[in-house]
């Protein structure tokens, strides 16, 4: 059964829209996938992992698999470092069988970890960004404590091939967030939902289901 906070996720919206999507130009290789590209500093893709989007989504189409891949754009402060990070998490939640719709997964844990940290509230509700995010050693030893590896040993993962192929599946999704910031919600790595046409958990999954087919 769905939370009741999921739907506050959405803005409610009346108008009319011709087509929920765009087809990207640049296109990846990502069959029976939803990813959805994030930012730590994006309140909005706060909100969706810890009300339980995938989570949710999952449960109602749960032959797709779910991604969640971060940006590394200008303002995301060590953006390389949490590259590297991710794309162990991801790499060892496929050999897990799980993926970022899974609480206990890897990805899952590692975004809820920089997401709490950046959005860390004093006692006026105010953000106070912590050391983490000043200090590229603190910033890296947050990724590690939750991945429970030495950074030897995230040195030696980035060599692989997989690692590549991850980083540079990132890479592609820094591109796609200048379409419109995030969070974006792509479809068999094709498809790029309208964050317009998303006015509530439902149209997110309508749109979801009609384009995991084409």
């Amino acid at each position: 059964m769905l939370k009741k906070s999921i739907l506050t996720l959405f803005c409610a919206l009346s108008f009319a829209f011709s087509q929920d999507f765009i087809t990207l130009k640049g296109k990846i290789e990502a069959k029976n996938t939803l990813i959805e590209i994030f930012s730590y500093k994006c309140i909005h893709c706060y909100n969706h992992q810890r009300f339980g989007t995938l989570e949710a989504l999952k449960e109602k189409i749960p032959n797709l698999s779910y991604e969640i891949y971060p940006i590394s754009i200008a303002d995301v402060k060590f953006g390389t470092l949490l590259n590297e990070l991710f794309a162990y998490a991801i790499s060892a939640d496929r050999k897990n069988q799980k993926d970022a719709s899974y609480q206990d997964s890897l990805a899952h844990r590692l975004a809820k970890a920089y997401f709490e940290k950046y959005f860390l509230m004093n006692k006026k509700g105010q953000v106070v960004a912590t050391k983490d995010f000043e200090d590229e050693k603190s910033f890296l030893q947050n990724g590690l404590n939750v991945l429970k590896i030495s950074e030897k040993e995230l040195k030696n993962f980035i060599q692989t091939k997989e690692a590549k192929e991850l980083l540079e599946r990132f890479e592609w999704a820094n591109e796609v967030a200048k379409n419109y910031g995030t969070p974006a919600f792509i479809v068999n790595g094709s498809y790029q939902i309208k964050p317009e046409a998303i006015d509530s958990f439902e149209s997110l999954l309508r749109i979801i289901e009609e384009l995991k087919n084409k």
